[in-house]
Formats: C-alpha cells, sequence, structure tokens
C-alpha cells in the first residue's frame, strides 16, 4: 500500500512538473526518472520481465535529457581546447 502510494506521487509530481514551465522540467525528469526505478523495483520483485523491460526503457527516456547535457558539456570542453 505504501509502494503504491510512493509511485503513484512520484508519477503525479513528474507528470506536473513536466507539463509545467520549462524552467522546472529537469524536476520532472528526475521525478521520472525515480518513478522508473520503483517500477523496475516493482518488476523484479514480481517477476515480471515486461514491467522491468518497459520500465528500464522508461528510465532510459528519463534520464536522455541529463545524459545530453552531460554529453554536450564534455564535447564542448574538448572542442574549445
Amino acid at each position: 500500500m505504501i509502494f503504491a502510494l510512493l509511485v503513484a506521487i512520484t508519477t503525479c509530481c513528474a507528470v506536473w512538473f513536466l507539463t509545467g514551465a520549462g524552467q522546472q522540467r529537469h524536476i520532472g525528469f528526475a521525478f521520472g526518472f525515480v518513478d522508473t526505478v520503483l517500477w523496475l523495483f516493482a518488476g523484479v520483485s514480481a517477476g515480471k520481465l515486461i514491467v522491468v523491460a518497459i520500465a528500464f526503457f522508461c528510465a532510459l527516456c528519463f534520464a536522455r535529457p541529463f545524459l545530453r547535457a552531460t554529453l554536450y558539456g564534455r564535447l564542448r570542453r574538448q572542442h574549445a581546447n
């Protein structure tokens, strides 16, 4: 019950921040990433591989902006030298 409530709260927070102002989207991506980690945990503990696969794909989608920012930061530093 508490785990389901935690998943519901993180999902609502992710949607709230992702659909809000552009300055708060990174917070929405962080909540979305936490939400997918919770779904990964739920899928593994239930033994449902399809849930794990879908949650892993969602985790990659939510982590993409952070990975892109890190990659572009490294490329800019290398290009400047």
